[in-house]
C-alpha cells in the first residue's frame, strides 16, 4: 500500500480516564498520521495535562483549548471539530473523526485504507463498534451502511462534498452519512474491523430509558419513515433494556409526531432517507 497521507481531529471532554488508551492506539498504528488536532473541549478533569505531556513527545499532536461551554450533547463535538479543522497545516487525502475514549489494534487504520483502495466511491468508513460489559466486548449492533461517529475516516473529496465540516446538530453522524449518499458517495461500517467504545452509545446522555425516548424523538425529527420505525423498534427489542428501551423510543417517536415537533429543516435529506427506508424494508421482508 502506498503512503496514506491522513489527520485526525479528535473533539474531547472530561475524557482522562480513556484519553491516553486512544493516543497510544494512534501512536502505535502501523500508519501514523501526519497530524492530529486534540481539541480540548473546556474539560475540568486532567485530559489538558495528559494531552500535553504527549503532545511534547510527539511532534505531530497538536492541543487546543477551548473554554469551557458546558456539556452539549452532539452539537458541542460537532462545534469543536469544526474549530479544529482550522488548526490543520497539512495536505491530506483523508480526514478523521475520531473520539478520545476509543482504542483499538495497530493496523486498525491500515485495515481501513484498504477499502478505500479497493473501492473508489467508498467517502465515509469506519470499523464496527464495541463496548465493554462485564470484561466482555459486545457488539453495538449497526446497519452496514451507517458509519460509527466515535470514529469515522473520510476521503477528503467526500469531505468536501458534504460541506467540508459537520453539522452542527444532534446525530451530525447520520446527517453526513446521508449527504455523502445522496452525493452518490457510499458509506460502510466493516464487520471485520473494529474499535472499543469505552463510553457505551447513550450512555453518557444519562438514564437508558430517557435515552431511547430521546433516540425516538430525534428520529422524528430526522423525517424517520413510521414504517421502518416500527421495524427498527422490533429489531432494538432484543437490545438491552429488552423491550423497553424500545418500547421508550417509539413512545418518543409517538409523542413527537402527536406535538407536531419541527423536523429538521432539509427536506432533500428527508425525502431520500425515506425513500431509502423504504427499499432497504422491501429487500429485508420481501
Amino acid at each position: 500500500m502506498k503512503i496514506i497521507k491522513y489527520v485526525i481531529v479528535s473533539p474531547v471532554r472530561n475524557e482522562d480516564e480513556s484519553i491516553a488508551r486512544t493516543i497510544e492506539s494512534v501512536i502505535s498504528q502501523t500508519i501514523r498520521p501526519i497530524e492530529w488536532i486534540i481539541v480540548n473541549d473546556g474539560s475540568t478533569d486532567r485530559t489538558k495535562e495528559i494531552v500535553e505531556e504527549y503532545a511534547r513527545l510527539n511532534s505531530w499532536i497538536k492541543l487546543v483549548n477551548r473554554e469551557d461551554k458546558g456539556h452539549r450533547a452532539g452539537v458541542g463535538p460537532a462545534q469543536a471539530f469544526n474549530e479544529g479543522l482550522g488548526y490543520i497545516s497539512k495536505e491530506y487525502e483523508f480526514i478523521i473523526n475520531l473520539d478520545g475514549d476509543v482504542s483499538f489494534e495497530p493496523e486498525y487504520f491500515k485495515n481501513i485504507f484498504s477499502k478505500f483502495a479497493l473501492n473508489p466511491r467508498l467517502g465515509i468508513a469506519s470499523g464496527k463498534s464495541f463496548y465493554l460489559e462485564n470484561g466482555k466486548k459486545v457488539l453495538y449492533r449497526s446497519a452496514d451502511y451507517s458509519t460509527m461517529g466515535p470514529s469515522k475516516v473520510y476521503r477528503k473529496e467526500c469531505f468536501i462534498d458534504v460541506g467540508g465540516k459537520l453539522a452542527e446538530n444532534i446525530c451530525w453522524d447520520m446527517i453526513d452519512d446521508i449527504k455523502a449518499q445522496i452525493k452518490g458517495w457510499e458509506t460502510r461500517s466493516y464487520k471485520d474491523i473494529s474499535f472499543i467504545h469505552y463510553k457505551r452509545i447513550g450512555i453518557k446522555q444519562g438514564n437508558m430509558i430517557k435515552t431511547h425516548m430521546k433516540s425516538g424523538q430525534i428520529l422524528y425529527t430526522f423525517g424517520y419513515h413510521p414504517i421502518f420505525m416500527i421495524g427498527k423498534v422490533i429489531y432494538r427489542a432484543i437490545d438491552k433494556p429488552y423491550v423497553i428501551g424500545s418500547l421508550a423510543m417509539m413512545y418518543g417517536y409517538l409523542l413527537s409526531w402527536i406535538k407536531r415537533v419541527r423536523k429538521y429543516d432539509d427536506n432533500e435529506l428527508i425525502e431520500y432517507l425515506r425513500k431509502k427506508q423504504m427499499e432497504r424494508m422491501k429487500i429485508k421482508w420481501f
